[in-house]
């Protein structure tokens, strides 16, 4: 039972972050998403990867929120990244 509340708790969680990367994937843009709020949201997902896995070792119901996580940081990450390339231009 409680892998099963594990698994919904962490699909919810994943899926936060989707709409965000999707947004500025379909608009090619990050404008108005605060860095310091990613680098942080990104520290905290890379504490929790390795606190859990010296902790439990791998648990794929933790594992999917933070690949999810991790991966719409990553996609939010590199379109601040081409915002600024395009305002440095």
């Amino acid at each position: 039972m409680a892998d099963f509340i594990g698994w919904i708790g962490s699909i919810a969680f994943a899926v936060c972050g989707i709409p965000q990367a999707w947004e500025c994937y379909q608009n090619r843009s990050a404008r108005g998403i605060n860095p310091f709020f990613i680098i942080l949201w990104l520290i905290g997902e890379i504490c929790y990867v390795a606190s859990v896995l010296m902790k439990f070792g791998w648990v794929n119901w933790m594992m999917f929120n933070y690949t999810a996580n991790i991966f719409s940081i990553t996609v939010i990450i590199y379109y601040l990244l081409m915002d600024r390339r395009d305002a440095a231009s």
